[in-house]
């Protein structure tokens, strides 16, 4: 991954990264992830809302305890994997806010594409970074929203299936919120054992539920 970043710089840039994920997919992520923040973030977020009251709804619990005053669309990411109770440190790691690229403890990092928030909560870093088989690829992303974009392209740029751990947080976002919607196949990993199913049933049933939840502002 170091060689490929020297060889390929213009591949870990923002506009780099998501010119060939178009290539590759068809998807402009840019133009899809602005219209999902609008409508489909904001309703997640009042559809976990809604369930606190549920005891064992976790994403609810999460909802409450850490929401206030964070991004919203992190909070829907934490929510999905508080939801599917999935491992976040697998998805988005912190660090201190001041930390530079050379002063994070890469073997401490997920081998998949990860987040690098810096700062005690991902909910309110200012600064993001991402990194790739444990190098960071980009330590300039001044937003949440950005991370997630580049993080997302790199599973498509650079070949690298799901991890099991975080794979219906995964999925989720790439069917309801980026618009990818395959009618076979999963970038989920394969499992040694048991059925591999081309579609996360949880998801689709998450993403049913969603949208035929009805709220007022």
């Amino acid at each position: 991954m170091e060689d490929l970043v020297k060889e390929w710089p213009f591949l870990f840039q923002e506009n780099g990264i998501r010119l060939h994920f178009r290539e590759l997919t068809g998807v402009d992520i840019t133009l899809n992830f602005d219209e999902s923040t609008e409508t489909k973030l904001k309703r997640i977020l009042r559809y976990f809302q809604f369930q606190q009251s549920d005891p064992t709804n976790t994403a609810g619990a999460v909802l409450s305890k850490d929401l206030a005053g964070g991004d919203e669309t992190c909070a829907a990411v934490l929510m999905l994997l508080a939801h599917f109770r999935e491992k976040q440190e697998k998805m988005l790691v912190a660090v201190d806010d001041t930390a530079i690229a050379s002063e994070v403890d890469v073997k401490n990092l997920p081998s998949t594409p990860c987040i690098v928030a810096c700062g005690n909560s991902p909910l309110t870093a200012k600064t993001f970074m991402v990194a790739v088989d444990q190098v960071i690829v980009n330590e300039q992303l001044p937003i949440f929203t950005k991370a997630l974009q580049f993080m997302f392209c790199s599973y498509y740029v650079q070949n690298i299936d799901y991890p099991v751990e975080i794979a219906a947080t995964l999925e989720f976002l790439q069917r309801c919120i980026f618009k990818i919607n395959p009618d076979k196949g999963t970038k989920v990993k394969r499992k040694e054992k048991g059925r591999q199913h081309a579609a996360n049933p949880r998801v689709l049933s998450l993403i049913t539920k969603i949208a035929n939840f009805e709220w007022t502002e």
